[in-house]
């Protein structure tokens, strides 16, 4: 499916920018859900392009969808973490298949190149799933360090405070190291340093990967 990589960029780019401009009331949280399923939805069609990853994102994103409207209807907190968690078990799948397509041996090319920025992408918004299931399940792994008060209120069951984590591991992936959000826990320092490591993993790796994709095409031209 040529170009099936434009969709899902297109999706997290509106995701990054637009989330820190939705309200935490239930019409925020509900307008944030619409673009967050859009980039599920465009997951799909992304690693769709072989039948098991089709059926497999499919089997994945269907209860999760269905657990995401469930929160509204039952605003119960162990059912804001279970939708939390089966949404980081389908992106964790998609994630892994884009990074597969885009390191695999073939010729360089536009959708190659967006493949590789939504997997760098999808690769900080699961580590804000993973920091949002850990702040659900163990509250006040994290902190702001200007007033050292939570980062996420609890006042609506529902991870929508993903915003802050979408910013703070952004910010760990590429290194930047702002230190406003502070991982007060050793579970939450220890998954913050691994992002780290496999941000600068995947930059480097990739790099090198496109770079003698690009060289053997060009000697082969």
């Amino acid at each position: 499916m040529p170009g099936r990589f434009l969709f899902l960029t297109l999706a997290l780019f509106t995701l990054l920018l637009a989330y820190p401009f939705w309200g935490r009331d239930a019409l925020g949280l509900a307008s944030f859900d619409l673009v967050f399923w859009g980039v599920l939805l465009a997951s799909i069609y992304a690693i769709g392009d072989k039948p098991w990853t089709f059926r497999v994102g499919l089997a994945l994103a269907i209860p999760a969808l269905l657990s995401d409207v469930s929160v509204y209807f039952l605003q119960e907190d162990w059912l804001a973490l279970t939708s939390c968690l089966l949404d980081l078990l389908f992106l964790v799948f998609a994630t892994g298949v884009i990074i597969a397509y885009v390191v695999r041996q073939e010729r360089i090319s536009m959708d190659k190149v967006l493949g590789a920025i939504s997997g760098y992408l999808m690769l900080g918004l699961v580590w804000a799933l993973i920091y949002a299931a850990l702040e659900l399940s163990q509250p006040g792994s994290f902190q702001l360090a200007s007033d050292s008060g939570a980062v996420i209120t609890h006042s609506i069951p529902h991870w929508g405070d993903l915003d802050n984590f979408i910013y703070y591991s952004l910010v760990t992936l590429s290194t930047l190291g702002y230190g406003d959000i502070i991982a007060v826990t050793r579970v939450a320092r220890s998954w913050s340093a691994v992002e780290a490591i496999v941000g600068q993993l995947y930059l480097a790796i990739l790099l090198a990967r496109l770079i003698g994709l690009q060289l053997k095409q060009s000697h082969t031209a």
